[in-house]
């Protein structure tokens, strides 16, 4: 799957025009559930964003939202995702989004704009909305994050489906393959555990690092063949939360075949 993800080779900067998250998604690896609060004002975010584009060397690639999401509720009121989405368009900025917030689509004008310079990866993890208010209690539901990759599709915005975490026995794979387009990408990657823990209580269940490394390996084994999947290789044992470790991805299990490499 190189030819879609061509963004991970730039160095990446990760914009979080909010700290915090009011999603508060119960399986969060960045620590960042709480009341979504602006980091500075819209006006001051697009004097930072001109510092940071002066500055940064190219190659480089912006995403916003990787520890907070960039589309909370009050982002109604203070439009500073905005304001720095526009900045980043006006300058011809590569940038992906990841989010979980239907409010992306207020942004539909600029992203279209950009044509394929922008990238919108909206999270879902599981087809079943009852299982995602538990997961995600905060964010719209599935049903509705469904409806905006359709309508982001629609439009011609390059538009993915993030599934991070992949959770065993409670993300099925084919069923969010299916409820998408058959052009969209789709990335996933395995629950997280954070630095030094190998297990963690989930919905009422235990997880460990193991089982989910077994499983996970399993569904990519058995689903990767989808020409629009890509699949996160699972962390090295203590960089599993480390913001600096790369997120290889998985060859298809076909090239991993023929290479001989072990599954």
């Amino acid at each position: 799957m190189t030819e879609l993800y061509t963004e991970m080779q730039y160095p990446h900067w990760c914009v979080n025009p909010y700290a915090l998250c009011d999603f508060r998604c119960v399986y969060c690896c960045t620590n960042a559930q709480g009341k979504s609060t602006p980091l500075m004002s819209a006006a001051d975010a697009v004097e930072e964003t001109r510092r940071r584009l002066r500055e940064i060397p190219e190659p480089r690639y912006f995403i916003l939202g990787g520890f907070s999401d960039a589309y909370p509720p009050v982002e109604t009121e203070f439009c500073i995702t905005r304001a720095i989405v526009e900045e980043l368009v006006r300058a011809g900025q590569r940038f992906g989004i990841v989010t979980k917030g239907d409010l992306v689509l207020r942004d539909l004008d600029l992203l279209m704009a950009h044509g394929d310079r922008a990238w919108v990866q909206v999270s879902i993890c599981s087809v079943d909305d009852s299982v995602l208010r538990k997961l995600d209690p905060g964010a719209p539901s599935g049903t509705a994050r469904f409806a905006v990759i359709r309508e982001l599709h629609r439009e011609g915005v390059r538009v993915g489906l993030n599934v991070l975490p992949w959770i065993p026995d409670v993300t099925a794979t084919e069923a969010l393959i299916a409820r998408v387009p058959a052009d969209v990408e789709i990335v996933l990657g395995p629950l997280s555990f954070g630095d030094g823990k190998d297990s963690r209580r989930l919905m009422g269940r235990l997880f460990t690092a193991d089982e989910v490394t077994h499983r996970y390996m399993q569904e990519y084994r058995r689903l990767g063949h989808y020409p629009n999947t890509s699949w996160i290789r699972p962390a090295p044992a203590g960089t599993n939360n480390n913001a600096r470790h790369r997120l290889p991805r998985l060859p298809t299990p076909e090239a991993a075949k023929r290479a001989g490499v072990p599954g």
